[in-house]
């Protein structure tokens, strides 16, 4: 198999991932609507290769970060138009996220640049929560090795 190619599983994944997106996307332009924001031109349809597999997964990880600021019935109607569309919404895929998170936070370590991110925003939302103080406290750890081995 070339080196570049994608397997069929992870072109649905693009696809699914592309098309996630843009219905989020859609949706906070309707909400925005008084601003005149096309964020649509931004997103361009998948090139179907390994680093565009990598980029949208990082938009997927963007969009909950997005998502956190609507308001509760914002996000209970994204959640509908979501779940309509591809049969689970915010809620489900919120606790696939989170298992990812604690997954990569179990082995103690970052491997690559999609997991950073991923770990990045996830610290954002919860560094100063009392709950998930002893978690904010392993992943900033992380966080830290990780850019300094970059930085390298």
């Amino acid at each position: 198999m070339k080196k570049n190619k994608l397997t069929k599983e992870q072109t649905k994944k693009i696809w699914f991932l592309y098309e996630w997106n843009m219905v989020i996307t859609e949706y906070i332009e309707y909400l925005e609507s008084e601003f005149d924001i096309d964020w649509r031109e931004d997103f361009e349809e998948p090139r179907m290769t390994k680093s565009d597999l990598k980029g949208w997964q990082m938009a997927y990880n963007d969009s909950f970060e997005m998502v956190q600021g609507l308001l509760p019935d914002q996000y209970k109607t994204l959640d509908k138009i979501l779940k309509d569309k591809f049969g689970e919404g915010l809620f489900e895929a919120d606790k696939k996220h989170v298992k990812r998170i604690n997954k990569i936070v179990e082995k103690g370590k970052i491997k690559t640049e999609v997991q950073y991110y991923l770990l990045r925003e996830y610290f954002e939302r919860i560094w100063d929560m009392i709950e998930y103080k002893n978690t904010a406290g392993k992943i900033e750890k992380m966080l830290y090795v990780f850019e300094n081995k970059i930085k390298k």
